[in-house]
């Protein structure tokens, strides 16, 4: 019983270390994304790439914490993850719905290319992090 406890606790650290890493990758491609926009972009690209980014980074660190602490068997994880991903795309909902009511003169295409960067990138270092503990 003791084994299977412990086994557990390992995956929830594997887990836990996969999402961190995850979503610092996604806050080092905000920076970068609001790096690129500076350097290349119209004027106004950075402030709307920034927003963009912004608006995948906070979803994907809430759906993280919330998946992350959730206890329990596989069923409640189950659950857990399904609340979290709803939850998460409420909240993108809402931020994109609060950026086009508040902020005027946005660059949609380098808020959209920051959101897509940003978003595309957790889903890729979600890809090669598992990856990558399971060949371990």
């Amino acid at each position: 019983m003791s084994d299977h406890r412990a086994s557990g606790s390992g995956d929830v650290m594997k887990s836990s270390s996969l999402g961190l890493r995850v979503v610092q990758v996604q806050g080092l491609l905000l920076v970068t994304v609001g790096l690129g926009a500076y350097l290349w972009g119209p004027q106004g690209a950075l402030f709307s790439a920034l927003v963009g980014a912004f608006n995948s980074l906070v979803p994907s660190v809430y759906f993280a914490h919330k998946v992350l602490r959730s206890e329990g068997g596989s069923a409640n994880a189950l659950g857990q993850w399904l609340r979290a991903e709803v939850g998460k795309i409420a909240i993108i909902c809402g931020l994109f719905l609060a950026t086009f009511l508040l902020l005027k003169d946005l660059n949609v295409p380098a808020l959209f290319a920051g959101f897509i960067t940003v978003h595309i990138g957790g889903v890729i270092a979600s890809i090669v992090f598992s990856s990558t503990s399971r060949i371990r």
